[in-house]
C-alpha cells in the first residue's frame, strides 16, 4: 500500500476508534460482501426506507397507505412524523428480498409529491454465517 494512503488510513482508524488495521479491513471485507450480496437480488434483507412528501398532494397519503397495505408482508413497521403545515417525514421498516424492498421502494418514491427518499439495505443473514454452518453438516 502507498505510504500516503496508509497515513491518511491510519488518521481514518485513530479519528473513528477502530483499533487496528486488521479490524478496519475485517469490516471493510464484511461491508463489500453485504453489498455483493444484496446486489445480487434474491438475497434476505431489512431495509429502511424513509421519505419526505407533501401532505397537500391529492390522495398522496391514501396512496402511499394503498402501496404499504398491498406489501404488507414486507412492510414490518411504520412511523409518520409531521414536520410542518405541508411536509411529512413517513419512515418504513421492511423486511424480505432485496430486489422487492428496491421495487417498493421505487414505485413508493416515484409517486407525484414524494420529494425526497432514501433506502438503506442490510442483509438480513451474514453471508459466511450460512456456508460455516454448511461445512458443519
Amino acid at each position: 500500500m502507498e505510504p500516503e494512503l496508509l497515513r491518511v488510513f491510519d488518521r481514518l482508524l485513530e479519528r473513528t476508534g477502530i483499533p487496528c488495521r486488521s479490524k478496519a479491513v475485517r469490516d471493510m471485507v464484511r461491508t463489500r460482501l453485504a453489498e455483493a450480496e444484496l446486489e445480487s437480488g434474491p438475497s434476505p434483507a431489512v431495509g429502511v426506507l424513509s421519505f419526505i412528501y407533501s401532505h397537500d398532494q391529492p390522495d398522496l397519503a391514501e396512496r402511499l397507505l394503498h402501496l404499504e397495505h398491498e406489501r404488507h408482508t414486507e412492510v414490518v413497521s411504520s412511523v409518520h412524523v409531521h414536520l410542518d403545515r405541508n411536509a411529512c417525514l413517513e419512515v418504513l421498516i421492511m423486511r424480505g428480498r432485496a430486489s422487492r424492498l428496491r421495487e417498493l421502494a421505487d414505485r413508493l418514491s416515484g409517486l407525484r409529491g414524494v420529494r425526497h427518499a432514501r433506502l438503506s439495505l442490510l442483509p438480513a443473514a451474514c453471508p459466511l454465517a450460512h456456508k460455516k454452518g454448511a461445512e458443519r453438516r
